[in-house]
């Protein structure tokens, strides 16, 4: 399979949902940490509001420059494919375990049973 070009519009849509997810975690872990913060040391930080606003600019810009340079990115990809003829990706449905794997895993499920079994008849002796 050869992928010869983008859609840049699809990913100016795809890159700003998902930047815009990543801001929305930052704003989340902000004010977490803000709380924190001021639970161990009060009166230290500004004010709730004027950290969720600064926050709230710094991931404006990072969604906007984000999604422009993603789809510019792939502007110049297109551009790129034209003269190399694109990226070249074998895909395969080969779905099975590989046979390390196909060991490991019975026994690993098989484990508990045995530690039970070579436990049942031990007693604990104190230590003298």
């Amino acid at each position: 399979m050869r992928i010869s070009e983008g859609d840049p519009w699809s990913v100016m849509v795809t890159s700003s949902l998902l930047l815009a997810g990543v801001g929305i975690l930052a704003l989340a872990t902000t004010v977490v940490l803000w709380i924190l913060m001021e639970a161990m040391a009060p009166d230290v930080l500004p004010d709730l509001g004027t950290v969720v606003a600064i926050g709230i600019g710094v991931v404006t810009v990072e969604v906007v420059l984000g999604t422009g340079l993603a789809t510019l990115g792939t502007f110049l990809y297109n551009l790129s494919s034209l003269y190399s003829g694109g990226v070249e990706v074998s895909v395969t449905d080969d779905v099975d375990l590989p046979p390390a794997a196909d060991q490991v895993l019975p026994a690993t499920a098989r484990t508990p049973a045995r530690v039970s079994r070579s436990l049942r008849g031990r007693t604990l002796r104190p230590r003298s």
